[in-house]
């Protein structure tokens, strides 16, 4: 594993943070079902990315994973 990886994996995940709740907060903001329904369509997208991403990091940070079962996560 290249030593930025876990970086870039951590930048990737609050990326995907940063967009869940832009989009959330679009979906707050209109009254328009249309667009409340392709957006919160994407937001539901985004969770899944930040699970998979969780994931894959919990996979290759042992203290990570350590932490996770912990919490029974």
């Amino acid at each position: 594993m290249n030593n930025n990886d876990l970086k870039n994996l951590r930048e990737d995940l609050m990326g995907e943070l940063q967009a869940i709740n832009q989009y959330q907060k679009h979906i707050d903001e209109t009254d328009n079902e249309k667009i409340k329904k392709v957006l919160s369509h994407i937001r539901d997208d985004e969770k899944e990315h930040f699970a998979e991403l969780t994931k894959l990091i919990q996979e290759l940070d042992a203290t990570q994973k350590e932490k996770f079962q912990k919490e029974g996560l």
